[in-house]
Parts: C-alpha cells; structure tokens; sequence
C-alpha cells in the first residue's frame, strides 16, 4: 500500500494521540479542515453528515456511536466520513461536559413528565442497577436527555457547517484562480 504507516503504531500511542494529538491541536485541526473541504459531495451532504456526528456524541452509547453515524446518515442521505470527522466532537475533553448536561435534560424531563417513579419501579432492587458507578439511574435519564439535545443542537452544528464549507470552499476557489492566473501569466511571458 502507498500511504501505509512503515510501522505499525503501539495500541498506547494511539491512545495518547487521540487525547494529544503529536502533531498539535492547531495542525491537527487545520488537516481535518482541508480533509473536509476536498471531499467531493455537496456543502449540505457534508454538513449534514458533520452536524451527525456531533449530535451523536450526546448519547453515552460509545460502542454504538459509528452505528448510530451510519444509520442516520443512510436516513437523511448525508456523507458518512464527514459523519466519521463529525464524531471527533465527542472526545475525553468534551464528555464530562456533554454527558453532565445530557443527565441535567433528561433528569429534569423525566421528573416534569413523573417518568422518574415509573424508571425507579422498572429498575426495582436489582443488583445490575444499583451499582455505584454509571448504573441504569444514571445510563437513562443521559440517554434521554443525549437524544433532546442532538435534536435540538442539530440545526446548530448544521448551519455552522454549512457556512463554514462554503467559506472555506470559496476562499479555496479564490487561492486556485490565483494560482491559475499565475500559471498562465508565466506561460504567456515564455511564450513571447
């Protein structure tokens, strides 16, 4: 294969890569940007399948986050390695903060809707609930609430997108009849 790695990256420096990029946050941002702006599907597909991805990372359901990806993707006919880029927002950084938020909604729309007692009976005594760490008390009422807020961030994270492609794509478009013109101005004066 051309673009394959000489050798083979170790299972922990790709795990600490994926929390602090080697090659900085900066650089590391800026590939993804112009890996997004080369893919060659519309602005919305694009969006859409970004704005995927990060509503995605809402929900606490890490082993089924690309699946979920995947299926919505395939729903709304948006582009799935965008949706894959898109999924970056939901990272060790941003989690607390997603997964505090996502718990606060759904708490709160399970204790206004009086579904709380009704998730307290269904859950009953049962020693796979009633663990101290993450347990269903905590797992449904986050999930609930990932899903309200994908469904509300959504057309966020699509209209900021949406104009940030065709920023990038314009200025890019800009940068390539620069260089045309150049191109052709050499051309012209080697010719005379």
């Amino acid at each position: 294969m051309i673009l394959k790695r000489k050798n083979k990256e170790a299972l922990l420096s790709k795990v600490r890569n994926a929390i602090w990029p080697r090659m900085g946050w900066k650089r590391t941002l800026t590939y993804y940007k112009h890996r997004v702006l080369r893919i060659p599907h519309s602005t919305h597909d694009i969006a859409m399948g970004l704005a995927s991805g990060c509503v995605v990372s809402w929900t606490p359901t890490f082993p089924f986050q690309i699946l979920q990806c995947f299926i919505f993707c395939k729903i709304v006919r948006a582009n799935f390695p965008a949706a894959l880029l898109g999924t970056l927002f939901g990272n060790p950084w941003t989690f607390p903060i997603l997964f505090t938020i996502a718990y606060s909604v759904g708490h709160m729309i399970l204790n206004v809707t009086g579904l709380d007692d009704l998730l307290i009976f269904l859950i009953g005594d049962s020693a796979l609930f009633k663990e101290d760490g993450f347990g269903m008390e905590k797992f449904i009422p986050t999930l609930i609430g990932g899903y309200i807020m994908a469904v509300l961030s959504f057309p966020a994270f699509y209209y900021a997108f949406f104009y940030m492609i065709t920023a990038g794509r314009a200025s890019r478009n800009v940068v390539k009849k620069r260089v045309h013109t150049i191109i052709e101005h050499r051309h012209d004066k080697k010719n005379k």
